[in-house]
């Protein structure tokens, strides 16, 4: 071959979405297929030892491939996360009034998120995440790009309330200590509940974060 011809396949390689547009013609997958690879990877085997070489494999691509879509592991893992926060039904369940049904909207959040923890295909890449955050920075950057854009982000505008985006933020702090002390440092007590008592329990205070009438009394010199 020519060197015309191989400057041109090299090109396809590098950038096959510029000349194809959704799942490849020639039997490889495509944004989705990678997308559902990496959640599973993610979740047999973790963050930091997933590598989009391995993702790539498992979706039967290229590794190029990959990275014209999402760029770098950091970007997969935040979008693979994304996709499972959403396709869930979070964080909508927070925005709901009813208390008719399973519980007020905190006891069906709760619920549903430590019932998504729990999961295998992607609650222990997740929880990975969370042990983490204190020595791990690419960690702390995916989780607090996580709550900005998916919590804060997604939920405070549906709200209607006052101080939309504190009350999603006390809220995320309380979800966030529940998840380290029955995730990650596994204190008896909390760890042994069934995941329908944690949520039974602690979902009327994330009712009062997000729904409730609450004190806005500032310090000097600050604003609530």
């Amino acid at each position: 071959m020519d060197q015309k011809g191989d400057e041109v396949t090299a090109v396809e390689e590098v950038a096959p979405a510029t000349s194809r547009r959704g799942p490849r013609s020639d039997g490889g997958a495509g944004k989705e297929q990678i997308l559902e690879a990496a959640t599973a990877q993610f979740g047999e085997h973790g963050y930091q030892a997933t590598t989009i070489r391995k993702v790539a494999e498992a979706a039967g691509v290229d590794a190029k491939l990959v990275h014209y879509y999402f760029g770098t592991k950091e970007n997969l893992f935040s979008t693979a996360i994304a996709e499972t926060f959403r396709s869930r039904g979070f964080p909508n369940l927070l925005a709901e009034r009813s208390t008719a049904g399973d519980g007020s909207p905190g006891t069906r959040y709760l619920l549903a998120v430590l019932t998504a923890l729990e999961d295998p295909g992607m609650g222990p890449a997740f929880i990975g995440l969370v042990r983490g955050l204190g020595t791990h920075e690419e960690s702390r950057r995916i989780f607090l790009r996580f709550v900005s854009e998916e919590l804060i982000g997604r939920l405070a505008p549906q709200l209607g309330s006052d101080h939309p985006e504190v009350r999603v933020s006390l809220a995320g702090s309380q979800l966030l200590g529940l998840v380290i002390g029955r995730y990650v440092l596994k204190v008896p007590p909390l760890a042994g509940l069934s995941i329908g008592q944690v949520a039974s329990t602690v979902g009327p205070t994330i009712d009062r974060y997000i729904l409730g009438d609450l004190e806005w009394n500032s310090e000097p010199g600050g604003t609530p």
